[in-house]
C-alpha cells in the first residue's frame, strides 16, 4: 500500500489530555506554536476531525513562521461540520473533506458549491483510514500532519498509518472523566497489541516549562 508519511502533532497535559472537560485546549507556549507551524508549513496537508472543526473552528493556515499553507483535510463521515466553518470559507488553501455514503448528499453538494473537494469513501459512517491514506496518496499528498482530536487519532493508530508522533507535554493536570485524551476510541487491550513507539528526540522547550518528544512508530515495515 502506498500512502503518505503521517506525523501526528499534539500538545497535552501531564495526564495526557488534549482538552479539559469544558473543551479548553490552549496549552501551547509561543515556542510550541512555532514548532507546530513549522511542521504545518513543511507538510502537503494538515488533517483534523469533525469535532475539532465544530468546537475550535480552526483556519489551519500558517501563521507563526514563513511558509505556504497546506491543503486542509477534514475527516467527517457524516458531514456534521458547519458550512460556515473557517476551513470552508477562508480561501487560504484548498480544502478536502473525507466523508461516506451515509452523509447527506445535499450537504456534499453545498460544500462543492463553495469550492470544497468532497471525497466519498465507503458506506460509513466510519471511514477506513487505511483506505483514506491510499486515496490521499493518489491525490498527490505525500506528507500529512495530523492535529487531532482523540477520536481521529485512534482511527489512524488503529489503521497503522501513523509514522511519527510529536508530543509537547505542558505543565498542567486537567483530570476529569469528561476531558479529552490524546487518543480516544475503544482502545487496545494490552501492550501486546498496543502501538509501540521509539523515542527519536527528547528536548526541554525553550520556555523552560514544556517537554517536547518525537517518537517513531515501530513495526510499520
Amino acid at each position: 500500500m502506498e500512502r503518505p508519511y503521517v506525523i501526528v502533532y499534539s500538545t497535552i497535559t501531564v495526564d495526557g489530555r488534549l482538552a479539559s472537560k469544558t473543551r479548553f485546549s490552549q496549552l501551547s507556549c509561543p515556542h510550541d506554536l512555532r514548532r507546530l507551524h513549522e511542521l504545518r508549513a513543511s507538510s502537503d496537508a494538515v488533517m483534523v476531525g469533525a469535532n475539532t472543526v465544530i468546537i475550535d473552528d480552526p483556519s489551519l493556515r500558517v501563521k507563526y513562521v514563513e511558509g505556504r499553507n497546506p491543503v486542509r483535510v477534514v475527516v467527517d463521515g457524516l458531514l456534521r461540520t458547519p458550512l460556515n466553518a473557517r476551513v470552508y470559507t477562508l480561501r487560504t488553501a484548498p480544502t478536502l473533506v473525507l466523508t461516506t455514503m451515509k452523509a447527506p448528499p445535499e450537504k456534499a453538494q453545498a460544500l462543492r458549491a463553495q469550492g470544497v473537494e468532497v471525497m466519498v469513501l465507503g458506506e460509513g459512517p466510519l471511514i477506513d483510514m487505511a483506505e483514506a491514506a491510499e486515496a490521499l496518496y493518489e491525490r498527490g499528498l505525500r506528507k500529512i500532519m495530523v492535529e487531532g482530536g482523540g477520536t481521529l487519532l485512534w482511527s489512524l493508530f488503529k489503521a497503522k498509518v501513523v509514522d511519527e508522533l510529536w508530543v509537547t507535554i505542558a505543565p498542567y493536570v486537567f483530570g476529569g472523566t469528561g476531558a479529552v485524551s490524546l487518543v480516544m476510541g475503544e482502545g487496545f487491550e494490552s501492550t501486546e497489541d498496543a502501538v509501540k513507539l521509539k523515542p527519536l528526540q527528547i528536548m526541554l522547550c525553550e520556555c523552560g516549562r514544556e517537554v517536547h518528544v518525537k517518537y517513531r512508530v515501530e513495526g510499520l515495515g
